[in-house]
């Protein structure tokens, strides 16, 4: 028992803590809502805990659908591109804090290994929250062939093939991720089949965040060299927003429980000369639409970026029926023409533009929302489905 008289140290905490007046007034509620009320506060401040202590693993799946972690444990046509007859290359990436990401370079043409051979654009794919990069193969075998490119497929710390012995257990988190980009960014361009001034970044879901993080970073470098551009397709504007979106029961707490941010509309509002491309889903059950939409307002309000035909580009193109994942076999080919028409408008020399250009008629209905131009004022468009 507590002496009072002689209260033990901390104890004012507690005694300043009975006077709040909404402790005063519980005493006025009935019993049995007064319980309910405690019952309330002690599931929410349940869930603030474990969100607090657990909320990487809620964030991020190495494993799903009863999958192992490793591409070999896919399904046929997940496990490996040879299954794709894609010329490819297996490389374990170091980071240099002790982790190894796991990659495949898909090689659009193993002629680009030569050096006299023009080289073709390269893209770095940073996967959602979920699976492996087998689970991105025939996505990323399109890319190539689609869009004449070669593809970085990057498996995060914690997934795949890939790990990490010293950080966080082996477990994935938001510092370990950006580091894993910025060392696909370096491998990359010191890659012989890479030309270093055409790397493109693509992220989806998740990999839109990584994707916008290194991007700032690229712009940061001494060097100065930033990316070719970076395409986003569904991402959201940041973790507390999506806590508002998905958990509203514990969003009041999450200044103080949430370590991670993936702020992404603090990026856009901060990069300069990256040309940015959003690709929305119309009906993306995870991501509030609204979200991609504040991204490329952010991006577009920006006042350290150039607008207008001096600036970067700067898009965004919604998919019709695009739900979160798969919003690229939704788009059809015109999905595909808008990566090219991206790729080939921001300063690649006519040389050695992607192939195979949209036609007038491939164009006909699409209207784009661009930064550069009087069409930045206008209502977000909408691609016609096939």
């Amino acid at each position: 028992m507590v002496n009072l008289s002689n209260p033990p140290p901390g104890s004012s905490i507690f005694a300043s803590v009975s006077k709040l007046p909404f402790l005063d007034a519980l005493t006025y509620v009935p019993k049995p809502f007064r319980y309910a009320l405690y019952a309330g506060g002690l599931v929410v401040g349940g869930v603030s805990v474990l969100l607090y202590k657990y909320q990487d693993r809620m964030l991020y799946f190495p494993e799903i659908g009863g999958l192992g972690r490793s591409n070999s444990s896919n399904p046929r046509g997940y496990r490996s591109p040879e299954e794709h007859d894609l010329p490819f290359e297996d490389h374990l990436i170091p980071t240099g804090d002790g982790t190894k990401v796991h990659s495949w370079m898909l090689l659009r043409d193993k002629k680009s290994m030569h050096l006299d051979v023009v080289k073709h654009p390269t893209i770095i794919f940073f996967h959602g929250n979920a699976g492996n990069i087998g689970m991105r193969l025939p996505n990323a075998a399109d890319m190539v062939h689609k869009l004449n490119v070669n593809v970085l497929l990057v498996e995060y710390r914690g997934f795949g093939e890939s790990f990490d012995n010293i950080r966080n257990d082996g477990r994935p988190d938001e510092a370990g991720l950006k580091k894993d980009a910025e060392a696909a960014l370096d491998f990359a361009r010191s890659h012989p089949a890479v030309d270093s001034k055409r790397i493109f970044v693509f992220g989806r879901s998740l990999g839109g965040a990584v994707g916008f993080h290194l991007a700032l970073h690229a712009e940061r470098q001494a060097h100065g060299n930033p990316l070719a551009g970076l395409i986003v397709e569904n991402t959201f504007t940041s973790i507390p927003d999506m806590v508002d979106a998905i958990m509203p029961a514990v969003a009041p707490l999450k200044s103080l429980v949430l370590r991670m941010k993936w702020d992404n509309a603090h990026v856009a509002s901060n990069l300069q000369e990256t040309p940015v491309l959003f690709v929305a889903g119309e009906h993306d059950e995870l991501v509030p639409h609204k979200q991609m939409k504040a991204l490329y307002d952010a991006l577009n309000q920006n006042k350290k970026r150039k607008h207008g035909r001096r600036g970067p580009l700067t898009e965004m193109v919604i998919i019709p029926k695009g739900t979160h994942n798969d919003t690229w076999l939704r788009g059809g080919n015109l999905y595909w023409t808008k990566f090219k028409n991206f790729i080939n408008q921001v300063n690649v020399p006519p040389s050695v533009a992607v192939s195979a250009t949209c036609t007038d008629s491939e164009l006909e209905g699409i209207k784009i929302q661009s930064g550069n131009s009087d069409a930045a004022a206008h209502s977000i468009p909408i691609v016609p489905g096939n």
